[in-house]
């Protein structure tokens, strides 16, 4: 079996402020799917789909049983990118970046609605 894409859908209470986050925040790339879906390209094969309570599958929950984690290009800063979110206000759950093993260094933050997710720079 060959895949050609992977996408990972969260559900958002607030889909604006999800977007705003997503768009310009995080700088990703919008595609809008319907009326209560919206796409984010994460990398050239996975996406990020942000779905609005009450359409879809799921409902939105306050508990967020999964992470997402963003591996940072080779040539990014990955401190940098971690005191650009935190210059935007943006809830870290880490004071700073740490070091994951010898292998890569990660920080944790929330989105608007409490996704964890997770940004980590491999080492190697």
């Amino acid at each position: 079996m060959k895949f050609d894409r992977f996408k990972v859908f969260l559900y958002y209470r607030d889909l604006e402020g999800a977007k705003h986050f997503y768009k310009e925040i995080l700088g990703l790339t919008e595609y809008r799917e319907s009326d209560h879906v919206w796409q984010y390209r994460v990398t050239p094969d996975s996406l990020i789909g942000l779905v609005a309570d009450g359409h879809g599958y799921l409902p939105a929950s306050d508990t967020k049983p999964v992470m997402p984690a963003f591996h940072l290009a080779p040539d990014e800063d990955i401190e940098e990118f971690f005191r650009y979110l935190k210059d935007k206000g943006v809830k870290m759950l880490d004071d700073e970046v740490r070091s994951f093993s010898t292998v890569a260094k990660v920080f944790l933050i929330e989105d608007p609605e409490g996704h964890v997710l997770e940004f980590v720079k491999r080492l190697e």
